[in-house]
């Protein structure tokens, strides 16, 4: 029986793909704690526009950002009698990825198990593993009923048509949909009323926010944006590159 494993980011994918040499790993390289979830090219959009005064060199073109899900299902459809392990863990990203996947992955009839990893050091991510305990909590996969993958395929939907674009989880695996300013008045508090660098600001939100949805620094970055084009902090430099500019409260 052929096995595939999917995951959300590159680093576990590389992580597994050492782990279990025999098997197909399958990459979205995507954070759905973020942006729309109902067309690819539309989303694509959003990831551009996020990293507006990011880098110089993020994204120029908006790619589909569903075509890795495209080659996914194909293979998949022409695969024979197969297992697919859905990697996830505590955060927001991940449980939203499951519930995608379930989504994405309708219609095939192969068996589909979920493989859960605990918080390491406080952080919710299957990132945070090494290759040699993913290999052990394999050994803890749970197998998906019908039933069950029809109800995460609806929960997706439902999270999809929330026009709320940032998407968090508690500590009781509940999701919630919020507005992307819900983390402003954190990101504030980390101005001071001398100059900072901007990344310096961004570095220390990332620091004080709840581990289990910390978001990366396109985040953060893109809300610095927000926050200087309304005029509630000010900025020294070009906003050209997150490294490249100051940034302080008014």
């Amino acid at each position: 029986m052929m096995e595939f494993h999917l995951v959300s980011f590159d680093s576990t994918a590389n992580a597994l793909r050492i782990a279990f040499p025999d098997a197909r790993v399958f990459c979205a390289g995507d954070d759905y704690s973020l942006g729309p979830l109902e067309d690819g090219n539309e989303r694509g959009a959003f990831w551009r526009d996020m990293g507006r005064g990011y880098s110089e060199e993020w994204l120029k073109e908006a790619p589909d950002c569903f075509a890795p899900w495209h080659e996914m299902k194909s293979t998949l459809a022409a695969a024979a009698s197969s297992r697919i392990c859905v990697w996830h863990s505590g955060s927001g990203s991940e449980q939203v990825f499951l519930r995608m996947a379930c989504h994405r992955l309708s219609g095939l009839h192969h068996a589909l198990l979920t493989v859960r990893v605990p918080a390491r050091d406080g952080v919710h991510a299957t990132a945070a593993w090494p290759p040699g305990q993913l290999r052990e909590f394999i050994a803890h996969a749970v197998p998906l009923s019908p039933l069950q993958r029809d109800e995460y395929a609806r929960e997706f939907a439902a999270i999809a048509a929330q026009p709320e674009m940032l998407r968090e989880c508690d500590e009781n695996d509940r999701l919630h949909c919020r507005p992307m300013n819900v983390h402003d008045d954190l990101l504030l508090a980390c101005c001071s009323r001398e100059w900072q660098r901007a990344v310096a600001v961004v570095g220390e939100a990332m620091e004080r926010v709840d581990p289990r949805n910390a978001q990366g620094d396109v985040f953060w970055s893109s809300r610095l944006q927000y926050l200087a084009d309304a005029g509630q902090i000010a900025v020294d430099g070009e906003r050209i590159a997150l490294g490249k500019y100051r940034v302080r409260s008014r």
